[in-house]
């Protein structure tokens, strides 16, 4: 992640990142969601959480045609 936005942090930092990054700490931050999508691009009624299960490519289960598209 560092690399990629290209930032040069040190340990402490680069420890809060790992722990910030984690599907579980992500899943629990409403930020990391797609909530404040307009409900015609994601409608999340009677979602439990707004991120499913954190496998790569787990959303062609649960996004239509044109959600897919829309993203």
């Amino acid at each position: 992640l560092c690399q990629f936005l290209g930032q040069d942090l040190d340990e402490d930092a680069i420890s809060v990142l790992v722990q910030n990054a984690s599907f579980t700490s992500m899943r629990e931050n409403p930020m990391c969601s797609s909530i404040l999508l307009p409900s015609d691009i994601m409608d999340q009624r009677g979602t439990k959480t707004p991120l499913f299960s954190g496998i790569c490519g787990d959303w062609k289960n649960h996004f239509t045609v044109t959600q897919s598209e829309t993203f």
